[in-house]
C-alpha cells in the first residue's frame, strides 16, 4: 500500500504544476522505490506487481485520474512485471525485482500518454479542468524527445535505484501477514 500511496503522492502534485502531472513517472520512480523493495522482501510470493499495479488503477479512478490508456498500461505493466519476476527470479530473486520495478516505473506513464496520442481532446479536457496557463505551459513540455528521454530516465533511475536497494538481498523466509 506505501507503493500505491508514493505514486499517488506525486500524481496530485500535477495540481500545482504541469510538469509534475506530465513526467510524473520519473518522480514516481525515485519515491516509489523503497516500499517496493519493502513489499517484495517481506512479501516473496507471486502477484504483488500486479496487486500495486491494480491499487494504483482504483486509486487513480477514484480520484478522477483515470482513463482507458491508463487502465491498459496498468494491466499491461502489471502483468508484465509479473512475468519478469517469474522469469527471472521465482519471486524470491534480486534480478526479479529490479526488472519488475523498472517496468512498474512506467505506469505513471501511461496516463500521460494521452498528451500525445489524443493532443486536442486532452489540452481541451485540461483547459476546462486546470485553465489556459496549465495548459499553455504544459504544451510547452509536449515533444516527443522528452517523451523519449522521460522514459529512458525513469528506466535508468528505476534500474538504479532498486539495484542499490537490493544489494544485500534476503527475501522472508515466510510470509508475514
Amino acid at each position: 500500500m506505501a507503493y500505491v500511496v508514493a505514486v499517488a503522492i506525486i500524481d496530485l502534485l500535477g495540481f500545482f504544476h504541469p510538469f509534475f502531472w506530465t513526467y510524473s513517472a520519473v518522480f514516481a520512480a525515485i519515491t516509489a522505490a523503497i516500499p517496493y523493495y519493502l513489499l517484495c522482501r517481506r512479501f516473496p510470493m507471486p502477484g504483488m506487481a500486479i496487486l500495486c499495479a491494480v491499487l494504483l488503477l482504483m486509486l487513480n479512478f477514484a480520484f478522477g485520474q483515470g482513463h482507458e490508456y491508463f487502465a491498459l498500461g496498468c494491466v499491461g505493466f502489471g502483468c508484465i512485471a509479473e512475468g519478469l519476476r517469474k522469469l527471472l527470479g521465482n519471486y524470491r530473486g534480486r534480478k526479479g525485482v529490479i526488472a519488475s520495478y523498472a517496468v512498474l516505473s512506467l505506469i505513471p506513464f501511461s496516463k500521460s500518454v494521452v498528451l500525445w496520442i489524443d493532443y486536442e481532446t486532452a489540452m481541451d479536457l485540461i483547459i476546462s479542468n486546470m485553465g489556459d496557463i496549465y495548459a499553455a505551459v504544459m504544451g510547452r513540455m509536449l515533444s516527443q524527445y522528452m517523451a523519449m528521454s522521460m522514459v529512458a530516465i525513469t528506466l535508468i533511475l528505476a534500474v538504479g535505484i532498486m539495484y542499490i536497494l537490493t544489494r544485500n538481498w534476503r527475501p522472508s523466509d515466510r510470509y508475514h501477514f
